[in-house]
């Protein structure tokens, strides 16, 4: 049988299937959130998501000022200064001309609001083929994430130019020469069957040439990408 490794501490509840993780004091925060919640985009939405899980902020501290005053001193500079940073603005658009985050940029501006409290480091493989020893650590880095229980945001690149997406991997398994990875993406609606509403095959043990060797899976449609960013928290 095909083992699947997903995260801990995400479900569903309610009669209206909410998604939700476990917030810092243990209890039940809402999780999923969709662009167009939040003044922000796809790269942004997905940070938060992969924030939560981590118990880093609350799901009603991203949309409350007056949630983030109840803080302590500490987490309450931090959630500050993640609004201000993130959420008050139009920024966040994956790779969108003179707006967009590169994961580098997001991991900088991340440290910024969190400090010492927050370990991030961005990877990338732009421009690299799918055989690329670069390519391959991100594969490597993806699922040593998802083994250690930590959401991990990935980037991905359209073929041809036609911009990028960023995603959040919750879970992965191996299919054929793929490592198959199952997202929470921002631009769709999540179903109430199962965690993610998203794959990705990333391309592993593999000899062709091609730039865009990955799978981009969504409601939509199957398209070819290359997966070129991943960002790391703990």
């Amino acid at each position: 049988m095909q083992e699947i490794k997903f995260i801990k501490d995400i479900w569903y509840d309610g009669p209206d299937r909410m998604m939700y993780t476990k917030a810092r004091s243990g209890h039940a925060s809402k999780l999923f959130i969709r662009q167009g919640d939040l003044d922000s985009s796809c790269s942004v939405y997905s940070l938060m998501m992969v924030l939560m899980m981590l118990r880093k902020v609350n799901f009603n501290e991203l949309y409350s000022r007056e949630a983030a005053m109840e803080l302590s001193d500490e987490d309450r500079d931090s959630v500050m200064q993640l609004q201000d940073t993130f959420l008050r603005n139009l920024k966040g658009y994956y790779r969108e001309e003179e707006r967009g985050f590169y994961f580098d940029t997001l991991n900088k501006k991340l440290r910024k609001c969190f400090g010492k409290e927050v370990k991030s480091k961005s990877y990338e493989a732009i421009g690299k083929k799918s055989n690329s020893p670069q390519k391959q650590a991100l594969a490597d880095i993806i699922k040593d994430s998802i083994d250690n229980n930590r959401p991990i945001e990935i980037g991905i690149t359209f073929e041809k130019n036609k911009g990028g997406h960023a995603v959040v991997v919750i879970g992965y398994t191996y299919h054929k020469h793929y490592l198959r990875l199952f997202c929470l993406d921002p631009g769709f609606d999540l179903p109430k069957t199962s965690f993610w509403n998203s794959i990705v095959d990333f391309a592993i043990k593999d000899t062709d040439l091609r730039l865009y060797r990955d799978w981009y899976i969504n409601p939509d449609e199957s398209i070819p990408v290359t997966v070129d960013e991943v960002l790391t928290i703990e």
